[in-house]
């Protein structure tokens, strides 16, 4: 931890980041993240997303992008996140998907995960016109096709990809990241 510090006082500095990302940046540096609870509940996922599979022409899904950390912090091409919003046509609710690496390395397992805070959050804030978050829709012309993008989630679920946070760079096989995962499964109505 004492390596890691400096490091990024260093990096905030060199970025002019105020105290207060400063702040929520070391927060989440250091913030420990439940990789393994992620993991367990991926099968859960699944069944959630079949049982959708049952009637999904009931269901509307649709992409963001936003900030990964919160309004306190500066955005930069390299903090961006990707996540899924499903509605319900005929019952007023909705639930987020998305896809996260579950430890804080560049390299690790990944899991599929409904409605976490963040995400959850920053689609509310978006919804109501705040927007801290910069959540922008990712427009899709002929919106997008539910059953297959599920089918393609599920796939990714069945065939274990892997986390490489960079991957939008290297595109290696069997892996992708959090804005990969949605462009690489969406799948737009024709």
């Amino acid at each position: 931890m004492r390596k890691v510090l400096p490091a990024f006082l260093i990096f905030a500095s060199l970025f002019n980041i105020s105290c207060s990302s400063l702040r929520v940046g070391i927060e989440l540096l250091f913030r420990e993240l439940d990789g393994e609870g992620m993991i367990q509940n991926e099968p859960h996922v699944k069944a959630y997303l079949e049982a959708i599979l049952l009637t999904p022409e009931k269901y509307n899904i649709t992409a963001y992008s936003r900030k990964v950390f919160s309004p306190d912090v500066n955005t930069s091409t390299s903090i961006f996140h990707s996540f899924y919003v499903i509605s319900s046509n005929e019952m007023p609710f909705f639930f987020t998907l998305s896809y996260s690496g579950t430890r804080k390395m560049p390299r690790s397992d990944g899991a599929w995960v409904i409605n976490t805070n963040s995400d959850i959050l920053s689609y509310i804030s978006f919804w109501y016109g705040i927007n801290e978050w910069g959540v922008q829709e990712i427009i899709v012309n002929n919106g997008i096709n539910t059953e297959m993008t599920i089918l393609n989630v599920i796939y990714r679920i069945d065939n274990n990809y892997r986390y490489f946070y960079r991957d939008h760079i290297k595109n290696i096989e069997f892996m992708e990241n959090c804005i990969t995962a949605i462009e690489n499964s969406l799948v737009e109505n024709y």
